[in-house]
C-alpha cells in the first residue's frame, strides 16, 4: 500500500517536472513550482528526489521511454513503407517533439553540472543500447552486411539531433530539405563498407 502510494507520488512529480520543463524550460523549472503542480509539498519532493539532478534524470528517463514507444507506434502505422524512409521520418518527428527539446536542453546543462551528468550517464547508455537494438531489428540485411552498423546509426541520430536543435521555429520548406538530406545520409551510411582510419595524431 505504502509502496504504491510512493510510486504514484513519484509519477506525479515526474509528470509535473516534464510539463513544467516543456512550458518554461530548464532555467524556469523551479522545484517549488514542480512540487505545487504535482500537489505535494516542497519538502515531499526532496524526500522522493533528494536533489534536483535526481528529478531531472527521472524526467529524462520517462521522456526517452515514451519516445521509444512513440517511435514504434509511428512505424507501425505504415508497415508497408520502405523501412529506411519510415524510420528516418519517424525519428525526425521524435526530435521535433517539445519534450525531446527538454531532453536536449538537459543534455547541454549536464556539460557543466557533474552531478547531473553522473545521473544521466546510465540512462543515456541504456537508451543508446535500445536505439541500436531497434536498428538491428529494423535493418537485418544491413546489419549482416555492415559490421559498422552501430556507428552508422549513431552518425545519423547525431546529425538529426544537430539539425533539430538548429530549427527553433517550424519552417515546412526547411523541414523537407533537412528530412531529404537525412534520409540520403541514412541510406548511404547503412549501406557503406568499413573505412579504416589511422588513430588521431598519427
Amino acid at each position: 500500500m505504502r509502496q504504491a502510494r510512493t510510486a504514484r507520488t513519484r509519477a506525479r512529480l515526474v509528470a509535473a517536472a516534464r510539463d513544467t520543463l516543456v512550458e518554461v524550460g530548464l532555467a524556469g523549472a523551479a522545484t517549488a513550482a514542480i512540487a505545487a503542480r504535482a500537489g505535494v509539498s516542497h519538502g515531499a519532493l526532496f524526500r522522493h528526489f533528494p536533489t534536483k539532478p535526481d528529478l531531472l534524470a527521472a524526467a529524462v528517463q520517462a521522456i526517452l521511454a515514451d519516445l521509444v514507444v512513440g517511435f514504434g507506434e509511428d512505424l507501425g502505422r505504415d508497415p508497408g513503407r520502405d523501412p529506411v524512409g519510415a524510420a528516418v521520418a519517424a525519428l525526425w518527428r521524435v526530435f521535433r517533439r517539445p519534450d525531446m527539446r527538454v531532453v536536449l536542453e538537459i543534455y547541454v546543462a549536464a556539460r557543466t553540472e557533474p552531478a547531473l551528468a553522473e545521473r544521466l550517464a546510465p540512462i543515456l547508455d541504456r537508451h543508446q543500447a535500445t536505439i541500436l537494438a531497434e536498428a538491428r531489428r529494423l535493418f537485418p540485411v544491413e546489419a549482416a552486411a555492415n559490421p559498422e552498423l552501430d556507428d552508422a546509426v549513431l552518425a545519423v541520430v547525431y546529425a538529426m539531433q544537430g539539425a533539430a536543435v538548429g530549427l527553433f521555429s517550424p519552417d515546412p520548406a526547411h523541414e523537407v530539405a533537412h528530412l531529404g538530406f537525412l534520409e540520403r545520409l541514412a541510406r548511404r551510411e547503412l549501406a557503406r563498407r568499413p573505412v579504416r582510419y589511422p588513430p588521431l595524431g598519427e
